[in-house]
């Protein structure tokens, strides 16, 4: 019975966790530089790794990239396999190894301090960063058959990373106390 409570509560987690990654996708603040909006996707995939941890906050982020190439309408383009021909779609991967990694670090022995929190925020920031990056170079060069420098890219990325650092540097103070007040729950 009792583990019964707990799978019922995990899957319930993770479906929450799915539906506030969708629903981030959906928050547009316009960006005055470039065509696409910056979005909140990333808030909550890094809330998911830190208050569900690497199993769950990993499966809760590929449900919801596995959710949009099955078709449903919770990427912030239109939805289906297709999508994995599309630049950003390498950052929808980051964001699951990104989790994983936040999860792991944030499980680390020892209590979850401030520090673990930035470290882990910061090592999530990075990987997403970098596979979004490195997908986004091969779709442009190799695909779309537009020749594009790897430093072109890093430079137009620059405001979304700013924007992100800012956001991750929010989330890793608030994460140690949120998960410490919630810790009994989850």
């Amino acid at each position: 019975m009792m583990m019964q409570k707990y799978r019922i509560k995990n899957m319930v987690l993770v479906a929450l966790f799915t539906a506030l990654i969708a629903v981030g996708a959906f928050v547009r603040i316009p960006n005055p530089f470039f065509p696409v909006a910056f979005t909140l996707q990333g808030v909550f995939c890094a809330f998911a790794g830190f208050l569900l941890g690497s199993k769950l906050g990993t499966i809760s982020v590929s449900l919801y990239v596995l959710m949009g190439l099955l078709g449903f309408p919770v990427f912030t383009l239109p939805s289906g396999p297709q999508y994995v021909f599309q630049p950003t779609f390498g950052f929808l991967l980051g964001f699951i190894l990104a989790t994983f990694v936040m999860g792991i670090i944030s499980e680390l022995k020892g209590e979850f301090s401030l520090k673990k929190s930035f470290a882990a925020s910061y090592a999530g920031l990075l990987i997403h960063y970098i596979i979004g990056l490195f997908y986004m170079y091969i779709i442009y060069n190799f695909h779309n058959g537009n020749p594009t420098g790897i430093w072109t890219l890093i430079s137009g990325m620059f405001i979304y990373f700013a924007k992100d650092f800012i956001l991750f540097s929010i989330i890793a103070t608030v994460a140690v106390p949120i998960r410490k007040s919630i810790k009994k729950y989850v």
